[in-house]
């Protein structure tokens, strides 16, 4: 990564704490600034507080969920322009392609590998 990658900020919203633990792990390796939110309420607030230059969102979590997350920031002229990534486990419901319809930039279906996380990142940001 490069050394702007330094002042890029990405939030990872994922309940679940080894998943949020791995993201964090691989995006601070590659010099990003890193917060985590273990629901959604917390994420649109962290969002609202400190934008961050890309949001990894995984889509079942209780309460606000990811697919309420996505629709929120998509909504708000002050995150719209924020890339999305859906992260997130294959189940009946999960379908990528509504994630994309909604405004998602990537669906990414676990488990990952860090080069495809890295990767995508590197797409979505300048």
């Amino acid at each position: 990564m490069t050394p702007v990658a330094a002042q890029k900020h990405i939030l990872v919203a994922d309940d679940e704490i080894t998943t949020s633990q791995l993201l964090s792990r691989i995006f601070e390796q590659a010099g990003f600034r890193v917060s985590v939110a273990f629901d959604g309420r917390l994420a649109l607030e962290k969002m609202r507080h400190d934008p961050p230059d890309v949001l990894c969102v995984d889509l079942l979590m209780p309460g606000v969920d990811g697919y309420a997350i996505l629709k929120t920031v998509k909504a708000d002229p002050h995150l719209a322009h924020i890339p999305v990534i859906v992260i997130t486990a294959t189940s009946p419901q999960t379908r990528p392609e509504d994630v994309l319809a909604l405004g998602a930039a990537r669906c990414v279906l676990k488990p990952f590998t860090r080069a495809t996380i890295i990767n995508l990142i590197s797409e979505l940001l300048p």
